[in-house]
């Protein structure tokens, strides 16, 4: 038993001092396994660890811990191919193909769900895969239907009430988007109406407009409005709904309850930023685009995608130039963009990608004895094409589908 006098030498202070230093090697280790988020929050702790990214050694281990941290996400995955038949013309159709297999090998043809058993013009997939299984399909003129390919579950969305008629000769524009409220368990899409007015031209005058119109009758405020499946209605968006926006792409991803589109101001495209909705408070917000995009930028080919758990945007300053690869970290802050790619691709490679696949992958078409999919792998820098032949077909979409054979509430009723 230890005597009083030993246990008040053991609680004496002392002059030795602790050592607080910590080696690279481990700080680096324990640095590269965080979230881009929570890594620029750590920043502020010491000047070297501002210049992380800076430091090649660094830069290595996190790339290598970013793709292979969400590996399981990816798990069950296929593809699935959206083919045009006989594009721009009367006869277009859509086709739907499943593609699966460690070489997306094996295809396998999807029937669609009603309504478009007999009309399959103009069918597009809203966002950048299936939710839950779930997939958002719209076609001009009719209404949205919500589709589980494996199941065969689907919902056939009711029209909007919602009426808008501009005063003057016009063409319709919506700008969409899907996602998943965690929350309430609710599937929601978000849709943006606007008109822009016909004017005299060779291609409007096919259609026998020649009404005047005047900037005056156009309306400032396009109309914002969200479904939601559990209620099963519409209703309009009042509050802080963005104006101005003009969209590089019509693409729109989805992440963690937050649908993105990439946007701009009108009518000069001053400013860019991503324009983000939040499906679960049901507000807009915006990041603004990173510091290092400037006016050089080729804003067309911006291409934004979900890679490996986190909103990216993939760039570059011309059709032959590199392709530059951003993360965000937080959305909303602008300092948290931090670009952790920057991939030489062959001139064969057609530009912009198609979409980012699993592990660390990027899907490209490319010119070798027709036309092929070849993917990227961002871990072992890589081109590798797959066994489906794309030549001679008009590819409108390809987007990651992960099967899901349990009933969603709403569906099918």
């Amino acid at each position: 038993m230890s005597s009083k006098s030993e246990m008040e030498n053991s609680m004496a202070p002392t002059n030795e001092k602790v050592n607080k230093y910590i080696p690279n090697d481990l700080a680096f280790s324990v640095l590269s396994k965080l979230s881009l988020k929570s890594l620029k929050r750590f920043e502020c702790v010491c000047k070297s660890w501002t210049l992380l990214f800076e430091n090649p050694n660094f830069v290595s281990m996190y790339r290598n811990n970013f793709i292979s941290s969400h590996i399981s996400n990816y798990d069950d995955t296929s593809l699935l191919l959206q083919e045009i038949i006989s594009p721009f013309t009367k006869e277009e159709y859509s086709m739907f193909y499943l593609l699966s297999g460690e070489r997306f090998e094996n295809k396998v043809k999807l029937d669609l769900p009603p309504p478009f058993y007999e009309d399959g013009y103009d069918i597009k997939i809203l966002g950048s895969g299936s939710i839950n299984g779930t997939l958002c399909l719209t076609q001009r003129n009719t209404p949205f239907v919500l589709w589980n390919p494996a199941n065969e579950e689907f919902k056939v969305i009711p029209l909007s009430p919602i009426e808008f008629v501009p005063p003057y000769p016009a063409h319709f524009w919506d700008r969409l988007g899907f996602g998943y409220d965690h929350i309430r368990d609710d599937y929601k899409v978000i849709r943006n109406v606007g008109f822009y007015p016909l004017i005299e031209s060779t291609y409007y005058s096919l259609l026998q407009v020649k009404q005047p119109w005047n900037w005056e009758d156009l309306s400032d405020d396009p109309i914002w409005e969200l479904y939601s499946l559990r209620s099963n209605s519409w209703k309009k968006l009042d509050a802080n709904t963005p104006r101005d926006i003009w969209e590089i792409k019509c693409d729109q991803i989805y992440m963690d309850g937050i649908c993105h589109w990439w946007g701009g101001e009108q009518p000069e495209i001053i400013k860019e930023y991503l324009v983000s909705f939040d499906l679960i408070d049901e507000v807009f917000f915006t990041t603004p685009m990173p510091s290092y995009m400037d006016k050089k930028f080729y804003s067309g080919l911006v291409h934004l995608v979900m890679l490996n758990g986190s909103v990216a945007f993939i760039s570059n300053y011309a059709e032959t130039t590199p392709l530059h690869i951003s993360i965000l970290g937080e959305p909303g802050v602008k300092e948290s963009w931090t670009k952790l790619y920057i991939v030489d691709l062959l001139p064969s490679v057609e530009r912009p990608p198609i979409e980012a696949g699993n592990k660390g992958i990027i899907l490209f078409k490319r010119e070798i004895e027709g036309k092929r999919l070849s993917w990227f792998d961002l871990n072992s820098q890589m081109i590798e094409e797959f066994d489906a032949d794309i030549d001679g077909k008009w590819n409108r979409n390809i987007v990651i589908y992960k099967k899901n054979l349990i009933p969603t509430e709403g569906l099918n009723d």
